[in-house]
């Protein structure tokens, strides 16, 4: 999101833009801010104030300040992220060869067209997560740039850190910023679910070997993973049965892990959007509660640990919020928050790798 946080002075035409469509009942020039009761209701109102600002270069900030409506007005320094198309296809091209390059090394035995399967499908949904919030950003007029790949050298046993989406614009309201934030999320999940079951029907169950697995790692699965295995190959024959999984189960899980990481409740992950459009009063309180439960969750795999510590540093467990933090979130979206919550337990499991020693 951009930094909104230049304030801007109070004048006849700001104020006169504001009294069609809220009454005014008192001004604080010193603090930009003017105290207001709507003319029509809380969105139509902002949504027709936000309107003729926007024309005037301005952002309306629409919040409670101790039990009333407030309005200050403000500029936006709005970060300007943006690529080239050639700069696009570049990161593209550079992150499939990273991706086939780990899927060659780690999870394909040196077998090149599973490696490339891989990534192929490693991208698609990784893809397909950034995607689902960029289309949905640009859907509520918030100017959002296409995903970027990020590639890695495959030391790193996937080749890649993702990819992410830049917003430009503010996020205008909750209903907005909940939208954004699922859409990502649930696509990612669902683009991953025909991957695992394509990758599950080419894998087996093999007996766990020391030789095999020494000084190794075995990657740990979620509910949904295991669901399909036993319907696809049955259950397991013994408890000593490990999965030897298709590089393209690989591929599915790491769809499953990158949502569950996304949908943590902390800062603006996309957890976090989702957390501060549902609760705007005390989404603070739950971050921290989800660090301590990443703190807490540490004893199963350290990973959870670092990812505390990267999420603090990279959001400082803050939130900026939307323009308009007053108007509620209708029936449908708090139904698609359970919906949301679901996905994240048929994800996540405690202990994604275990170190075989």
């Amino acid at each position: 999101m951009p930094v909104i946080a230049e304030k801007t002075e109070l004048n006849e035409e700001i104020l006169r833009v504001i009294d069609e469509s809220f009454i005014i009942e008192d001004i604080d020039p010193e603090k930009s801010k003017v105290i207001v009761f709507p003319k029509k209701s809380d969105e139509d109102s902002f949504n027709s104030l936000f309107s003729e600002l926007r024309k005037l270069d301005i952002y309306p900030l629409y919040r409670i300040e101790k039990g009333k409506r407030v309005i200050r007005v403000v500029k936006a320094i709005e970060r300007k992220k943006k690529l080239s198309a050639t700069m696009h296809l570049l990161l593209i091209f550079f992150t499939f060869i990273t991706i086939t390059w780990a899927g060659y090394i780690w999870w394909a035995q040196g077998d090149i067209k599973n490696s490339v399967l891989f990534a192929l499908a490693a991208m698609l949904i990784l893809g397909s997560h950034e995607l689902g919030h960029a289309l949905v950003a640009r859907k509520r007029k918030i100017d959002a740039t296409l995903p970027f790949f990020i590639p890695v050298p495959p030391i790193f046993p996937f080749g890649t850190l993702g990819a992410v989406i830049f917003m430009n614009s503010p996020t205008p309201d909750r209903k907005a910023l909940f939208d954004v934030g699922i859409a990502g999320p649930i696509t990612g999940f669902f683009v991953s679910l025909p991957v695992i079951v394509a990758g599950i029907s080419l894998s087996r169950y093999i007996h766990f070997s020391p030789e095999i697995h020494a000084q190794g790692f075995l990657l740990g699965t979620p509910p949904i993973f295991n669901i399909f295995s036993d319907l696809i190959l049955g259950m397991p024959k013994s408890r000593f049965m490990v999965l030897d999984a298709h590089p393209l189960a690989i591929a599915g899980w790491l769809g499953l892990f990158v949502t569950v990481l996304n949908l943590f409740p902390v800062g603006q992950l996309d957890g976090g959007h989702v957390i501060r459009s549902l609760f705007p009063r005390f989404y603070k309180t739950l971050y921290l509660s989800a660090i301590l439960a990443l703190i807490l969750l540490s004893r199963f795999w350290d990973g959870w640990l670092f990812w505390a510590m990267v999420t603090i540093l990279l959001t400082k467990l803050e939130h900026p919020g939307p323009l308009n933090d007053i108007t509620e979130l209708d029936l449908k979206r708090k139904i698609f928050a359970g919906i949301l919550l679901i996905v994240f337990l048929l994800s996540f499991t405690a202990s994604p790798v275990i170190i075989v020693r």
